[in-house]
């Protein structure tokens, strides 16, 4: 009978359409947090995820002036 619910599980997940956009971040997370590590599914959604927040990194003006205190 594990076989069967397995395969049924298998099937269930495969036909399963998510809206990632729609998801909260905290639902993302716990989404990427269903898939196995290095799985296409995880990555989507932390890519996503990443994807909704503006540059963690500075921008670095080329100007010489603006370094000058």
């Amino acid at each position: 009978m594990s076989a069967l619910e397995s395969r049924v599980t298998k099937m269930e997940q495969a036909v399963t359409c998510f809206h990632l956009n729609r998801m909260t971040d905290a639902e993302l997370l716990a989404h990427a947090g269903t898939f196995p590590m290095f799985t296409k599914g995880m990555y989507t959604a932390v890519l996503t995820l990443v994807g909704r927040r503006p540059s963690a990194l500075p921008v670095v003006k080329d100007d010489p002036e603006h370094a000058k205190p």
